[in-house]
């Protein structure tokens, strides 16, 4: 079943700014699609559309069939939660649990609310955190507690805006890390932005690049990371292992370290 239909959207901010230019995008449910694009090609504006939080000029937005409107954007925000690239966004409450069943105490009886939270912390492997002020906490944690606190609320599809951006190298592999087996364990639709190619493979099955407001490639997650001239539009680095691999003449592109490990060591066993 499709779980996300953007067909021909067309968003103009009040400042006259064109941020969506007929853009179309299909995600299966089930997906992981990584949204790539330089700054101002429309990515955050495009995941604002998901949940109704922009609504199209032109163009209509489908959820699972349903056209997002001002008249079912209730049941939209329950079924499409959205994590902003900037988690101080989205903690507000004064601990990290208050934060958490903040959503589900809006929409669920208290204990079953309460419930929820407490399940979505565990996921999260936060409980420890529980009475934490959330200002405080370091950028890893902050993203941890906005994926918790969307989480809660019992999404079919997840959104991410740039999940990994301003993180260490620590706290980027366990976002990545509890987004798969949040995937897994939900059978979530995953849906993210971000300019770090090389989560891409780790995540997704399918790109989307955006240039301009439009879509300029929609597919195969190896086809997008090994075209050179996709990723120069793109204004995008290349992987760095597909990079080593043209630097030494290679023909296979690997796109993750596991892949790179075996062609090296085949190779080596060759020579």
């Amino acid at each position: 079943m499709r779980a996300v239909e953007v067909d021909c959207v067309e968003h103009v901010y009040p400042d006259g700014t064109r941020a969506l230019c007929g853009a179309r995008l299909e995600v299966e449910e089930g997906e992981s699609v990584a949204i790539l694009g330089p700054n101002g090609s429309g990515k955050t504006t495009l995941i604002l559309h998901l949940n109704g939080t922009l609504l199209p000029h032109e163009g209509e937005v489908r959820i699972f069939g349903e056209s997002v409107s001002k008249k079912n954007l209730d049941w939209v925000r329950k079924t499409v939660g959205v994590v902003f690239q900037n988690s101080d966004d989205q903690l507000f409450m004064p601990t990290v649990f208050e934060d958490v069943a903040f959503g589900p105490l809006n929409v669920k009886p208290r204990k079953e609310a309460l419930r929820e939270a407490e399940s979505a912390m565990e996921e999260l492997g936060i409980m420890e955190l529980r009475d934490r002020v959330p200002h405080f906490l370091s950028g890893g944690q902050k993203r941890l507690v906005a994926i918790a606190g969307v989480i809660a609320m019992k999404p079919k599809i997840l959104v991410l805006d740039e999940p990994t951006i301003g993180l260490d190298s620590e706290a980027r592999d366990k976002i990545i890390w509890v987004l798969s087996q949040l995937k897994k364990r939900y059978k979530l639709t995953l849906i993210f932005s971000t300019f770090d190619v090389e989560i891409v493979p780790l995540l997704a099955d399918k790109v989307v690049v955006l240039k301009n407001g439009s879509v300029i490639y929609q597919g195969d997650v190896r086809r997008a990371l090994t075209d050179t001239k996709l990723l120069r539009e793109a204004r995008l680095d290349q992987p760095p292992y597909v990079k080593l691999a043209e630097e030494l003449g290679l023909n296979e592109k690997p796109l993750t370290l596991k892949e790179a490990s075996a062609l090296f060591s085949k190779i080596i066993k060759k020579e």
